[in-house]
């Protein structure tokens, strides 16, 4: 209904104006009076207000309390801004100018109410103000390097080497967010002050950080499994070329060897010990949540060239600078989530994320110097010809005239030193980073060279890498993408033997009295050796390796409601190998063929697609509880081709041109397979009062590897934590800041056995004859095994965390206990059969052992002091051998067979071989002793176990293992004023290694063969009755017992393995640089170890569970100077 217009609306305006008239004018007469009182008031009346950091509003409060003043102000005044003044007896005008001096707010006192209002042209002038202050810890001491950000802008600095920092441009309104490395975050609201002294105190070592655990991360405080978490800064120093070189010795219970010191050279890593015969020993990859094949991409290494055990690492393909934080998962909790393939342990790596601010520039880079150390000494030509023909002399040697030493050609030569050289090292690395609160992104790029200590080898990497994460209200979305490329130089390395041995081995071999070059300029080659020329093999053998990997992962993750998200990740994988060989006529098999060529390539591919979702609830009580399932799958596809060539005009063209070679001679191969992995994933966190810790997880996995009947497989597991230090009985103890206990227990899995052995597959046969023509027949390969099924490991682990000294030593302590079962083996099968083996489930290992990290911050003043110790026992015991009894590991080198048993009650692959008991010193002792045996005096005295008279394959025992009992590792980091100073240990016992050269020593291949020089210039003579070497006159005449507790040598060792001594420049101004730091560091600097032969850490063999020293690339010493540039 439309209202009618009053007709004499005239009047109620007429009293509303009316009645306003009389209120202003009653208000400006009480006005005027008022201020005629005020002025009096207002000077006779002395107040006293002492503000230190208390806000505006305090002061104003205080002012109320002590006289009759009343302020009047609306919300949108700023009055929570903090000021320090002391006034005595002052009045209120000269308190409020001064109070009120840096800020958009004035006053007006009309009577004994005061009226603060905003300056809008004072305001906008804050608005872009200057704010500058200092940063220092609690001791008052300057922190520099510190972040200062502007919160929710890209605008910010970092502090100056006394601490100092200069802001422009920032507002009353904004917020500093003031951060650094082991340090608690600060924000401070701007306000009204322009100058800023912040105090950062030290955070406890580690307890809020955010560690990944696989689908998920979790605070470090709240982890129920056996997790070791390492940031960038805990990493190792110095050059590290692959993920393990980081880690090495960094962790209890984590073991990693060196099985090729060359440049990009392979590594094994194992994770509480060895459960494994057949199958894969090392443990998963995750990078930025995508799971890592790490097969090689190539299988083989070229007609006649010799290979490595372990050959390169493909995660030498990921650069080390570019990680940000490493996770080893270890117990059956944190790596149950990975199933099939956590058996043994996963390796998380994340890679570095952006950081909200401007664009920051950062410039890392190092050149250094790589010098050979503890090579192995080999008779010189004088004493090589002098023992040689004494030997030659000797009654009872079977060494024919033929082979004395006559001459030494131009005084000889030293091989090893002909094909070592002092090798350049340098890195360099490019990074930029910067953005919102909403969008971060991180870029580098990076060039890696490394020339190894033997002539022609070397390693060069390429790579560059984008991170981007972008949130919205509801969506968060990120990319991760990496890619590289590294050129190899392969020097001939590894365990062939003869002509197509190492180059190593040619030169510990060959005969030091020759000269280099005979006197037609060719490279000396003589009729009494099988071996190379040293140089002629280097030279004549070449082997180049082109690497392609490009690998990432696009992820987004959206909000569903509050606290339940889902995420969908897919990610792949791509690496794509050529490797050219070429052996030239510089060597034997060059000449004989003329020439061989032969190219292999290589792609793997692996596509991953997962979707997750995860839902938290926090309930009273402090209690929560997340829920997470999801789906993945995982595809692996890989394509190989080799083709040789043969019989090439010239050297040359070597490979550049494969069609010169003689066509008739041509040999092919290729194949293509693929493998597939389907999974199902679950885990449930509950928090219980934030006191107790449940946890359970269950994976389901189905892998084309296995058998019909056992294509899925079931992983559970469950774990429990009391973080006791939360009950007022432990606090009232005052001895504990954190007491936390963890208990679990699961199941976990090992698909690595390659593809296909659950079923029949075929391979070229014999040729016959039909009607005259020749045919290629086709014939099965293998004996099919439907049953086939993961290898399974149940771990048990018991652990304690606790806190001392309000958190600034910490101690982590595990025992942790791994049963692996249906060992993935293959099987001997009788001969009628028409195989050797068909590929079963059968045995048990049991590993067991202690694991203890301490973390301590011991001075924390101007002289700061980080220790960071590790250390771990391990036991590792066979259980369970089926039906067969025993199994002897055979094939260490030339002259060595049978070095190892697998025998239930003992370790795994023991090694196995005789005792000695010293020399036969007379032949009046070996009369006594009632020997059957042809001995003499010289000869060595082989233990007789079972008391026979005769030595032989019976009197055999277990001599060593290749599993240390126990290793350790400790960092210690000094810091005082500008100068940081870090040195990290590292140190093994308890373990065992076959020192191949010396059983080449002790059983030469041939008179002529140049020998380990320390046995022979102490030999056992009648002159010298040594009781520790023989006399070497008929080595061969108690049979080969290559194996024996002269060859099984003690590897335990204490290493000096790092020290790294850095400066941060101190910077007067910050127009070019913000930060300048210049560091010296020196690598594998001193050993102490009773093993004689070349490093008791490398592994040769490559095999974690054998531990073989034979033609081991040299170990060297690293010394570099780097610089670390900030713009």
């Amino acid at each position: 209904m439309k209202k009618k217009r009053c007709n004499d609306g005239f009047k109620p305006l007429f009293y509303q104006i009316f009645r306003k008239m009389r209120l202003t004018i009653l208000f400006l007469c009480v006005t005027f009076l008022g201020s005629l009182a005020s002025n009096g008031y207002s000077q006779s009346t002395k107040l006293t207000v002492v503000a230190d950091n208390t806000t505006i509003e305090d002061v104003l409060r205080d002012i109320e309390n002590q006289s009759e003043y009343r302020f009047f102000y609306n919300g949108k005044i700023d009055v929570d801004a903090q000021v320090s003044a002391e006034f005595i007896n002052k009045n209120v005008t000269e308190i409020l100018d001064e109070v009120l001096a840096d800020t958009p707010i004035t006053y007006e006192v009309i009577g004994r109410q005061i009226v603060l209002s905003a300056d809008q042209a004072n305001f906008q002038m804050q608005q872009n103000r200057t704010v500058r202050g200092t940063v220092s810890n609690a001791d008052g001491e300057a922190i520099p390097g510190a972040t200062v950000v502007v919160k929710g802008t890209t605008q910010g600095t970092i502090t100056d080497m006394d601490g100092q920092f200069t802001l422009n441009n920032v507002g009353s309104n904004q917020t500093l967010l003031f951060s650094f490395v082991g340090m608690e975050s600060v924000e401070l609201l701007v306000g009204s002050q322009s100058t800023f002294n912040v105090v950062m105190t030290e955070s406890t070592i580690g307890l809020e950080e955010v560690v990944a655990i696989g689908y998920g991360t979790v605070r470090k405080s709240d982890l129920t499994g056996s997790v070791s978490s390492f940031r960038k800064e805990d990493l190792n120093k110095g050059v590290t070329q692959t993920i393990s070189g980081l880690l090495q010795g960094k962790a209890a219970g984590v073991q990693i060897t060196q099985a090729s010191n060359e440049p990009g050279g392979g590594t094994t890593v194992q994770i509480r010990g060895a459960g494994s015969v057949n199958a894969g020993a090392g443990p998963l990859y995750v990078i930025d949540g995508l799971p890592i094949e790490n097969s090689q991409v190539i299988s083989g290494n070229g007609t006649t060239i010799p290979g490595v055990r372990v050959p390169r690492s493909p995660m030498a393909n990921i650069n080390p600078a570019d990680i940000e934080s490493i996770e080893i998962l270890k117990d059956a909790s944190a790596t149950a989530i990975y199933g099939a393939r956590g058996a043994n342990g996963v390796i998380l790596v994340t890679t570095k994320k952006g950081t909200s601010g401007a664009l920051r520039v950062s410039y890392s880079g190092y050149t250094g110097i790589q010098t050979p150390k503890d090579m192995i000494e080999v008779l010189k030509a004088d004493d090589y010809q002098r023992i040689l023909n004494e030997i030659l002399d000797t009654p009872g040697s079977n060494v024919s005239e033929a082979e004395r030493v006559t001459e030494i050609q131009d005084g000889g030569t030293d091989w090893q030193d002909e094909l070592l050289r002092n090798a350049v090292i340098h890195s360099h690395s490019l990074s930029f980073t910067g953005g919102s609160d909403k969008t971060k992104y991180f870029a580098s790029l990076n060039y890696f060279n490394q020339d190894g200590v033997l002539i022609t080898s070397g390693y060069e990497r390429y790579d560059s890498r984008f991170n981007l994460e972008h949130q919205a209200d509801k969506m968060t979305f990120g990319i991760n993408f990496s890619t590289s490329y590294t050129h190899d130089n392969v020097v001939p390395i590894g365990f062939s033997t003869n002509e197509e041995g190492s180059s190593l081995y040619a030169a510990r071999g060959y005969d030091p009295t020759l000269s280099i070059f005979d006197d037609a300029g060719n490279y000396q080659v003589v009729s009494w050796m099988n071996l190379e020329n040293p140089l002629a093999l280097v030279y004549g053998k070449t082997s180049e390796t082109d690497n392609y990997r490009t690998l990432g992962t696009v992820f987004g993750e959206y909000t569903l409601m509050k606290g339940w998200t889902a995420k969908l990740n897919v990610g792949f994988d791509s690496r794509n190998s050529r490797r050219d060989t070429y052996v030239s006529r510089l060597t034997k098999d060059g000449r004989a063929n003329e020439g061989i060529g032969t190219v292999l390539t290589g792609t793997r591919n692996n596509y991953l697609g997962e979707f997750t979702t995860t839902y938290h609830r926090d309930l009273e009580n402090n209690s929560s509880f997340t829920v997470m399932g999801g789906i993945t799958y995982q595809k692996f596809i890989n394509i190989n081709f080799s083709g040789t060539g043969k019989g090439f005009p010239v050297d040359e063209s070597k490979t550049d041109n494969m069609s010169l070679a003689n066509s008739s001679l041509y040999t092919m191969d290729s194949s293509k397979n693929n493998n597939k992995l389907l999974s199902y994933i679950g885990r449930a966190n509950y928090n219980l009062l934030n006191k107790f810790l449940f946890t359970a997880t269950l994976r389901v996995d189905g892998s084309s590897r296995f058998g019909t009947n056992s294509k899925y497989g079931y992983f559970p597991s469950g774990a429990f934590a009391w973080k006791m230090h939360e009950h007022d009985f432990i606090k009232n103890l005052n001895v504990f800041n954190t007491l936390k206990f963890r208990a679990s227990v699961g199941r976990t899995g090992n698909q690595d056995i390659g593809n296909f052995l659950s079923i029949t597959t075929f391979g070229q046969g014999a040729q016959v004859i039909l009607d005259g023509e020749p045919y290629v027949t086709f014939a099965p390969t293998r004996i099919a095994n439907p049953d086939l099924k993961w290898e399974t490991t149940e771990q048990i682990n018991f652990g304690f965390d606790m806190g001392f000294l309000e958190n600034r030593i910490a101690v982590s302590m595990d025992y942790f206990q791994k049963n692996t079962f249906d060992m993935l083996f293959a099987l001997p099968v009788p001969a009628s059969t028409g195989f050797t083996s068909i590929m079963s489930n059968i045995g048990n290992i049991k590993n067991s052992g202690f694991e203890f990290t301490v973390d301590s911050r011991n001075l924390t003043g101007k002289l700061k002091w980080n220790t960071s110790l590790n250390f771990s026992t391990l036991r590792n015991r066979v259980t369970d051998t089926g039906d067969i009894a025993e199994i002897i590991h055979t094939g260490a080198g030339q002259s060595t067979s049978q070095i190892a048993i697998i025998r239930e009650g003992e370790t795994l692959d023991s090694f196995y071989g005789y005792r000695t008991d010293g020399i036969w010193q007379s032949q009046e002792e070996i009369d006594a002793s009632g020997t059957k045996d042809p001995v003499k005096p010289g000869d060595v005295k082989f233990v007789d176990i079972n008391g026979d008279d005769v030595v032989n394959t019976n009197d055999r025992v277990i001599l060593g293992k290749s599993f240390p009992s126990f290793t350790m590792g400790m960092t210690n980091a000094l810091e005082y004023k500008n100068f940081q100073l870090n040195v990290f240990i590292d140190a093994a016992t308890g373990v065992d290694m076959l020192n191949n050269s010396k059983v080449e020593t002790y059983y030469p291949v041939s008179h002529r063969r140049n020998r380990m020089a320390e046995p022979y210039l102490n030999r056992w003579t009648e002159t010298n009755p040594s009781n520790e070497y023989p006399s070497f006159v008929n080595p061969a005449g108690q049979g080969n017992k290559a194996v024996s507790d002269l060859t099984v040598e003690d590897a335990s060792y204490i290493r000096l393995q790092t020290a790294q001594l850095s400066y941060q420049v101190p910077l007067k101004t910050k127009r070019v640089f913000d930060r300048i730091s210049v560091y010296v560091s020196g690598q594998n600097l001193y050993t102490i170890t009773n093993y004689s032969g070349q490093d008791p850490t490398t592994n040769s063999n490559g095999d974690s569970s054998l531990k073989i020293d034979f033609n081991s690339y040299p170990v060297y010493r690293t010394y570099t100077l780097g610089v670390e540039l900030g713009f």
